[in-house]
């Protein structure tokens, strides 16, 4: 009788609540595939970067101050993170104005680096359920690091090259 209980009730709070949302990937975990679309509207995949260290960055879209500020510390270091052995990949997750978002988003910020459009989280909905953090995934593909960060306070480039040493 208690299993059963025990069990409606977990449906119930399953119901009401939804589902668990999947646990955040820790280091040393394979980073899950994807590919999205670039400014271009060619695709790119995380295995387009197997070689190399990668910085993925997870933003929301050109409007958010906080977006561009990162991608603008990042793009004024983005040699230092290529010395370091590493590309950077921003994937963007809101930019409903699509491709013109993203060439907006360069636009402003100057960025050489690869921008991609996942909107909804489809693609890459195994990474940064809040959508701020970054990670730092080495040339086997494995998470190497992983930087949390906050909508107002994201990780900057001081913390990324750190974290590539």
């Amino acid at each position: 009788m208690k299993t059963s209980l025990s069990i409606a009730t977990l449906l119930l709070a399953t119901l009401i609540v939804g589902p668990l949302s999947a646990e955040e990937l820790k280091v040393g975990a394979v980073a899950p595939d994807f590919e999205v679309e670039t400014v271009d509207e060619a695709m790119i995949k995380l295995d387009d970067f197997r070689g190399k260290k990668l910085v993925l960055a997870f933003n929301r879209a050109h409007w958010c101050p906080y977006c561009m500020k990162q991608i603008k510390d990042i793009q004024a270091n983005y040699d230092k993170i290529k010395e370091a052995g590493a590309e950077v990949l921003v994937i963007f997750r809101e930019e409903e104005d699509g491709e013109k978002g993203l060439a907006e988003v360069q636009k402003i910020t100057g960025a050489k680096f690869p921008l991609g459009l996942d909107l909804t989280a489809v693609q890459t909905k195994r990474y940064s359920s809040e959508g701020f953090t970054t990670y730092i995934i080495d040339a086997e593909g494995k998470i190497a690091q992983v930087l949390p960060g906050t909508k107002p306070d994201r990780p900057l480039a001081d913390k990324i090259l750190g974290a590539l040493k």
